[in-house]
């Protein structure tokens, strides 16, 4: 029952940190690596076991974003060549989702949208608005806030 508990606990936190549905996977291949090691080399043996998974679910995802693909009975590793441009399902999602945000920033108050725009997409400091529009810095701060939260929700629907 105790190891069933540590095992629960480890897979949770490898799971809440990678938010990977193989979290198991990289568990289970943690501890067999631990185990493989000499008798007394590691000192925190959850801390090891713990970031050893992270570490393999970090690895799967570079590979899976490199395009690497395993190969079946042990055949060497194949590059599958991905095609760098979106498809036009990712181009239309994409041009839907800015349009909807553009929504929301238009029923963004005027001083707001004005605020949050020059932030986000002037880059201007915080400091740099604050000046120009002769506010203080935490009526920057408030109403970048307030546009973050609205877009938030607003992105959402």
């Amino acid at each position: 029952m105790r190891c069933q508990q540590e095992w629960l606990r480890l897979y949770r936190r490898v799971r809440s940190r990678t938010r990977r549905e193989d979290a198991d996977d990289h568990l289970q291949n943690a501890l067999v690596n631990y185990f493989e090691r000499p008798e007394g080399s590691v000192q925190h043996q959850e801390a090891y076991i713990t970031r050893s998974a992270i570490n393999s679910s970090l690895n799967a995802i570079r590979r899976e974003q490199q395009g690497y693909v395993q190969a079946a009975e042990g055949f060497e590793t194949l590059l599958e060549t991905a095609d760098p441009a979106p498809s036009q399902e990712d181009i239309y999602a994409s041009g839907q989702k800015l349009a909807h945000f553009r929504a929301g920033c238009q029923r963004l108050p005027n001083r707001t949208r004005q605020i949050f725009l020059m932030n986000r997409v002037e880059k201007m400091k915080y400091s740099h608005i604050a000046k120009s529009l002769e506010i203080s810095e935490s009526s920057v701060e408030k109403h970048i806030a307030k546009a973050l939260a609205f877009l938030s929700t607003w992105m959402d629907r």
